[in-house]
């Protein structure tokens, strides 16, 4: 069909291919945007990790005798105000007075919030879990890098889901959105976690559902 002199319009065999292209263009430009937008998730994720290593340092040198890191959990405290691992290290990392009981994580927006975590089935003070990594060591109950014999050897804190009582048997890669004191860690960065060692360096480290690593949490077994 012959187009008129002057018409500007498209015939819809000419509009068909052009939707057809932007599909095509669409298919292929998804899955990149996802990448680059996980790739970013899980640096800002690594960057966080690193922050909260910041403020441990900061909190041994004026709380903890200079290698002493806060305690997991101080069931008499106030959420908020000191009773969990979060409340201490508020004051070093920028997040003093954010805590929250209706937001998710309590201490959402600050170093303590995994951008990659978004859906929420329980209240969570922190996306990350804070292991006691010398609960093996004579029950001390204390996170004291003077004790731990090899610190760069030795995970503390994690990617994580639903609150834990810290110790490393509960470090198993569980299913995300299923509440389980054995199973809290979470594997959702490129099929792997986001840890921080007791020497303050973060590490990428590849994990399944179900995998334990409870080993790279007690520093018993370094």
């Amino acid at each position: 069909m012959k187009r008129n002199k002057g018409t500007q319009g498209f015939t819809v065999n000419e509009l068909l291919t052009m939707i057809s292209a932007i599909v095509l263009l669409t298919a292929i430009a998804l899955p990149v945007f996802s990448k680059v937008r996980a790739g970013s998730e899980e640096a800002t994720c690594m960057n966080n990790l690193r922050l909260i290593g910041a403020a441990l340092k900061m909190y041994a040198e004026d709380l903890g005798g200079g290698s002493a890191f806060p305690p997991v959990y101080n069931p008499s405290g106030v959420a908020g105000q000191g009773r969990y691992w979060v409340d201490f290290l508020a004051p070093y990392a920028e997040a003093k007075g954010k805590y929250d009981k209706t937001a998710r994580p309590c201490y959402a927006g600050t170093i303590f919030d995994c951008p990659s975590l978004k859906d929420y089935s329980a209240t969570m003070v922190t996306d990350y879990a804070y292991f006691r990594v010398l609960w093996a060591n004579s029950g001390n109950a204390a996170n004291d890098i003077k004790d731990i014999k090899k610190p760069q050897e030795v995970g503390i804190i994690a990617d994580a889901e639903f609150f834990t009582d810290g110790t490393p048997p509960s470090a198993r890669i569980g299913t995300p959105g299923v509440s389980n004191s054995r199973t809290i860690l979470r594997n959702r960065h490129n099929n792997g976690l986001n840890i921080l060692y007791c020497d303050g360096h973060v590490e990428h480290v590849s994990a399944q559902t179900g995998d334990n690593l409870r080993d790279i949490f007690d520093a018993s077994r370094h």
